[in-house]
């Protein structure tokens, strides 16, 4: 599993010599140490970090190893004291795995997008719908689980480092391997569904790739807007559509916002209703207008512009859900009628996923494939 370190914070310059070189004099945290520094930052919140000292957190920030670099041997000047506890915590909750125990914990302790300022009550009612029960329930369980988990991380990232062993070459896209069927493969920070999209389930939401008008593919066509189309209409016992759930979301959202037979900004996201996968757990269909048709409308030009815009997007809304929408499943914009390479459209992906990723770590993002040579691309960037 492949964690994002960030060595550009002042509280770890190389150039700056704000710890003693002996480790000697800093004792590890003890479980219940840092059980009691989380349930009071909890309480308190992120915005009070300088105004309370945390001497377990603290002692854990002076051990915590970035990425094998050489541990810090004291914690950090008080200058720096919240914001290196604060990223500790964050890659706490990152160490987590993802799933509703990241997500849950990411509001418990305000790290979530915009829960920062946020009092206990209001972080707390949002974390026990991640879970889907009462806030009540979820003080008296769930909370406890969260903060002693997240107590088990901190430690874990404290633990000295092992041997290293010798490294393989990563896989190439050529040779990586990849199931003979349908599976669910966890890739460090996203998830690879490598499956046709109507099988995938456990996700909040969907994204699809779409032209400028924002016209679903036509139901035939092998693509995943066409895909997509079949899985989410209303059928009938012998196959007849009696809603065509997309289609029909699409046209309602081109007539709201004004623009009947018109192009869209490329980047632009709209929003229908799942249809028939709400069965399998799906909430949102986000349909992200980033193929322009050029010529006579059988090829497409796409840009990394419009690829980040459309991610942001999809983020953006997804945020204003209640409750948030955590879980997204993308496709490789552009590898398929697109004619956009795997791994270049892959490249693009990420880099605009990363950054929301830095932004706010709980997001669970999953990867579609249906093709061997995309989820082979995916795995060999991944491991």
């Amino acid at each position: 599993m492949t964690y994002r370190v960030y060595y550009d914070r002042p509280w770890i310059r190389p150039d700056v010599d704000h710890f003693s070189p002996s480790l000697d004099a800093m004792p590890t945290p003890t479980h219940d140490q840092l059980v009691a520094d989380l349930r009071t930052l909890r309480e308190r919140g992120l915005t009070r970090l300088r105004d309370i000292r945390l001497d377990a957190l603290e002692s854990a920030v002076a051990l915590y190893r970035h990425d094998g670099r050489a541990p810090r041997a004291r914690p950090p000047d008080e200058a720096y004291r919240p914001a290196a506890v604060e990223e500790l915590l964050r890659q706490a909750v990152i160490e987590l795995g993802g799933g509703k125990l990241s997500t849950a914990a990411g509001f418990t302790f305000g790290l979530a997008a915009g829960a920062r300022d946020w009092t206990v009550g209001e972080r707390r009612r949002e974390a026990a719908s991640i879970y889907g029960v009462s806030t009540e329930r979820f003080r008296k369980h769930h909370e406890q689980l969260i903060v002693d988990q997240t107590a088990e991380a901190v430690l874990r990232l404290c633990m000295p480092p092992v041997s290293p062993r010798p490294v393989s070459p990563p896989p190439s896209p050529q040779t990586a391997d990849v199931p003979p069927g349908p599976a669910v493969i966890h890739l460090g920070p996203i998830t690879l569904d490598y499956m046709p999209v109507e099988m995938i389930t456990g996700v909040d939401a969907i994204v699809s790739s779409e032209n400028v008008y924002l016209e679903a593919s036509k139901i035939f066509r092998n693509s995943l807007s066409a895909a997509l189309r079949r899985a989410c209409a209303e059928t009938t016992g012998t196959g007849e559509i009696v809603d065509d759930v997309v289609q029909r979301g699409l046209a309602d959202w081109m007539r709201r916002h004004g623009r009947p037979g018109l192009p869209v900004a490329p980047g632009t996201v709209a929003t229908t209703g799942p249809g028939r996968l709400a069965a399998s757990g799906v909430r949102r269909i986000y349909h992200a207008a980033v193929a322009v048709p050029v010529g006579d409308g059988n090829e497409y030009d796409l840009s990394p512009e419009a690829v980040a815009r459309a991610v942001r997007g999809v983020v953006r809304l997804a945020g204003r859900e209640r409750p948030p929408v955590r879980s997204i499943a993308l496709p490789l914009f552009g590898a398929g009628r697109g004619g956009l390479d795997a791994a270049e459209s892959l490249s693009w992906l990420w880099a605009a996923v990363e950054r929301e990723l830095d932004a706010d770590p709980s997001l669970d993002v999953h990867l579609i494939a249906r093709s061997p040579t995309t989820a082979r691309t995916i795995i060999a960037r991944f491991t």
